[in-house]
């Protein structure tokens, strides 16, 4: 699938590299759209988080395709999606927390929070073991739940509503540390070969 999405962004990803606009511009752009998205959904407005979501994804697989197509790619404008990545993810899911804590009809909903904080977790660990498994020299691109598949959850969710979005932060929050535990098991067993 993401071989499939790749492929359909990748003549936009050419097209924006040709008129010159900067991979780091792209990368704020979804940063921007992901705030917007935390913000719909603190305020209750599901399905338009939604819609923000797949614009902040559909960013995130152009600012590296546009980099890659203008031989634009560099370590800093890496680092700076990846950290940038963390932010948007960070957005999206502080929203979430504000309106199961504050706006929810069934105010405050205290099990779901404590969900979207486990959620965050798992999504920052999965991060963190790849980058410390990659500071020690291994490639470490496995799981269950990489951040397309975390965003696709989350999208999904956005879009059918407060209810269904509970249902997408539980899975969230289980796959994610299920992912961060694969990587850890990973590190180790090449570690020991």
């Amino acid at each position: 699938m993401k071989e499939r999405l790749r492929k359909l962004v990748s003549p936009l990803a050419r097209f924006l590299a040709d008129v010159g606009v900067p991979p780091d511009a792209i990368t704020l752009a979804g940063l921007v759209l992901s705030v917007l998205a935390g913000w719909s959904l603190g305020t209750g407005h599901f399905p338009g988080a939604g819609i923000l979501l797949i614009l902040a994804g559909i960013c995130d697989m152009m600012d590296g395709a546009a980099a890659r197509a203008g031989n634009r790619a560099t370590d800093t404008g890496a680092f700076l999606d990846s950290t940038i990545d963390r932010y948007s993810e960070i957005a999206v899911l502080v929203g979430a927390l504000y309106y199961y804590l504050v706006r929810s009809a069934t105010s405050p909903e205290i099990l779901t929070a404590v969900i979207v904080l486990l959620a965050l977790a798992g999504s920052l660990m999965v991060s963190y073991t790849r980058a410390r498994a990659e500071a020690i020299g291994e490639s470490c691109k496995v799981g269950l739940a990489e951040r397309p598949e975390r965003l696709v959850i989350l999208i999904v969710g956005a879009l059918l509503g407060p209810n269904v979005f509970r249902v997408a932060l539980w899975i969230l929050a289980i796959l994610s540390h299920l992912t961060a535990l694969q990587r850890i098991r990973h590190v180790l067993r090449c570690g020991r070969a």
